[in-house]
């Protein structure tokens, strides 16, 4: 029992302990491509130029400085599904992405156009006063036996009427079917409706930027001027010209722009200074002025897997530095903030600029302190340059031959259930990242960069049961378990899931849905939409339109965080108060734009330490006024 004036409080505990729950919503990552359409000029998603007849990779000098051939040239998509090239198909349903249609092509140039794959070519013509061939491109329906490998052969090229025959072309174009040839719209339709019917919380681009292995040799750099450019042949990685990215920063900002969905971005560990305030210059500059922006240091740092070159880097970087890796990334994580605030100006960290450190689960302890510490050490108070704190939220089962898709299931549930509380040792579960980041007094909590099921690898024991199981109602039942009882009912923020779609094979099955055109197929792209949508929301676990107050932790020693959220641009006032209505402290008297903000209250830091006790907090926005109480324990 516990008394506070001589009166008991268990009630007012149970009741606080029990009350709201922070939760800024679900999220996704993309990839480029996603399966079944990212661009609607399918050419921006793909970059895989053959030889003709050889079938051999072109070389280095066969492309210009864009990447576009200077040789005669085959394009290549293969979208068959794992493993069909080599006589087995992984899917047990066989399902294959629809890509028939008409597709209006065109290059600058000309050229004999053929098919060498499924598919017809008609109507090439070329206009010479405009140096521009077209051509139509026509894929049947579905069928088994190789659909999804489509080829187009281009021989006899001359860049232009100066140039030599066999010259190659450039400026290639592949409109998909159903829209017009001089459209300009740059995202597909079915893109859009996946990422805004339900709206995510926020997109990560850190696949779509292709920031894993992006990075050079250490102390090689990336400058401003060698990155991706929206003008480059292909927005797919072009490593013979140097550029290991993936997709423009533009496209980023188009994106975000056409969606109204909050940005995530992931940094490269090799950007120059100039390079990372030239891209905060960029999203300023053309970003609506509604989004915020999450802002990583690469993706995962601590990584030691193969394609990770980011880890090897900030290994070298902290030994030329003389601190260790773990300093090291704390370091370029300041750095980051630093260099968005002299951007956008006082005030905008923990705002409008949102900077989250992340690392593999179980290393909060042993990994993430370390880093927290040198920040406190080096730099002043964690959470001046910290929004958050992000791990990963997987869970997996299935990986025994002969295992039932219920049971399957049943050891997903389990795998969640191992994930929220690691008391003792030197691990971390989700309940002490949450704690940990309610210490630190972090405006955005605890959030999770990737999750969902994991039990890929390339394993072809159980397989069959393990994708039958992806696509059952019991996943959309383990999916909502995973995101909302195992992560916003403990206290977890913003959730970001891996990802938005993808083929289901022995690599895994990390899509919501394995059909972007379709995307409700897969009972988990229906549970997500649940989830943002509202029908499985308890209580205030989510904040969604119209004004919420909340705090966490509740109760708490000394620091707790306290969120509201406002429908419409006001002016607001947070106040706390004691049992006898003395005001205790102004938060904020001022004007704040629409969504939800973050402020924080140490009992510890008001004209010395401030009584054990109820109190309680008042938000005034406009004429709307609401008060809430809280707990503070020593």
């Amino acid at each position: 029992m516990i008394h506070y004036n001589g009166k008991s409080v268990l009630c007012i505990l149970l009741l606080l302990t029990c009350g709201a729950v922070m939760a800024a919503g679900l999220g996704v990552n993309i990839s480029l491509p996603e399966r079944g359409g990212t661009f609607v000029d399918v050419v921006k998603e793909n970059h895989r130029w053959l030889a003709p007849g050889s079938w051999a990779a072109l070389e280095e000098d066969d492309f210009d400085e864009r990447g576009w051939p200077l040789v005669n040239a085959m394009f290549l998509i293969d979208a068959r599904p794992v493993a069909e090239w080599a006589g087995e198909i992984d899917d047990p349903d066989n399902y294959r992405v629809d890509w028939s249609g008409v597709y209006t092509c065109s290059f600058s140039g000309q050229a004999a156009v053929q098919s060498q794959g499924e598919g017809t070519v008609r109507n090439v013509i070329f206009d010479a006063d405009q140096n521009r061939t077209t051509f139509e491109y026509v894929l049947p329906e579905p069928h088994e036996d190789g659909y999804g490998f489509f080829v187009l052969s281009f021989t006899q090229t001359r860049r232009t009427p100066e140039d030599d025959l066999n010259s190659g072309l450039t400026d290639f174009k592949m409109i998909r079917p159903g829209y017009d040839t001089d459209t300009e719209q740059i995202f597909t339709d079915d893109l859009i409706r996946a990422l805004t019917t339900p709206r995510f919380a926020a997109i990560r681009y850190k696949d779509f930027t292709g920031v894993d292995g992006c990075d050079p040799a250490f102390p090689g750099v990336l400058e401003w001027a060698d990155r991706k450019l929206p003008t480059d042949a292909s927005q797919a990685r072009l490593d013979l010209i140097g550029k290991a990215d993936g997709a423009a920063w533009e496209y980023v900002i188009e994106l975000a722009n056409a969606t109204q969905i909050d940005p995530w971005i992931n940094i490269p560990v090799s950007a120059t200074a100039d390079y990372v305030t030239q891209l905060a210059l960029l999203f300023k500059e053309n970003l609506h002025p509604d989004l915020d922006i999450y802002v990583e240091s690469s993706n995962e740092v601590w990584n030691t897997a193969p394609g990770y070159e980011q880890t090897q880097y900030s290994k070298e970087q902290a030994s030329t530095l003389g601190i260790n890796e773990r300093e090291n990334h704390a370091r370029r994580t300041v750095e980051l903030a630093q260099i968005f605030e002299s951007v956008y100006g006082a005030g905008s960290l923990n705002d409008k600029i949102r900077i989250v450190l992340c690392s593999h689960a179980p290393m909060l302890k042993w990994w993430v302190q370390p880093m927290l510490d040198y920040i406190k050490k080096t730099y002043g108070d964690v959470n001046q340059y910290l929004y958050a704190l992000a791990c990963q939220t997987y869970y997996s089962g299935g990986a025994e031959a002969g295992e039932s898709v219920d049971k399957i299931l049943q050891d997903c549930r389990s795998s969640i259930n191992s994930q929220m509380d690691e008391p003792s040792g030197n691990q971390a579960g989700r309940k002490q990242w949450i704690a940990k980041a309610a210490e630190l007094g972090l405006p955005g909590g605890f959030c999770s960069y990737e999750g969902g099921s994991d039990h890929g690898g390339g394993s072809t024991t159980n397989l069959d049961n393990r994708i039958s199981a992806e696509r059952s109602a019991g996943m959309g039942e383990i999916f909502k378990y995973n995101i909302d009882d195992a992560f916003f009912q403990l206290g977890g923020n913003l959730a970001i899931q891996f990802t938005l779609t993808s083929a289901y094979n022995r690599y895994g099955c990390w899509g919501l849905t394995d059909d972007i055109a379709d995307p409700d197929r897969n009972a988990k792209f229906q549970a997500a939409r649940d989830l943002i949508t509202g029908a499985s929301r308890v209580g205030s676990r989510a904040f969604l339109a119209g004004y919420h107050l909340a705090n966490y932790p509740n109760p708490f020693n000394p620091r707790t965080a306290i969120v509201f959220s406002i429908p419409q641009p006001e002016h607001v006032t947070v106040e706390i108060f004691d049992l006898a209505g003395k005001k205790v402290r102004t938060l904020t008297d001022r004007f704040y734009a629409v969504g939800q903000h973050a402020l924080h209250w140490d009992g510890a830091a008001q004209n010395g330490l401030v009584a054990s006790g109820v109190y309680f907090y008042r938000l005034q926005a406009g004429s709307f006024v609401k008060t809430k109480s809280m707990l503070l324990l020593r």
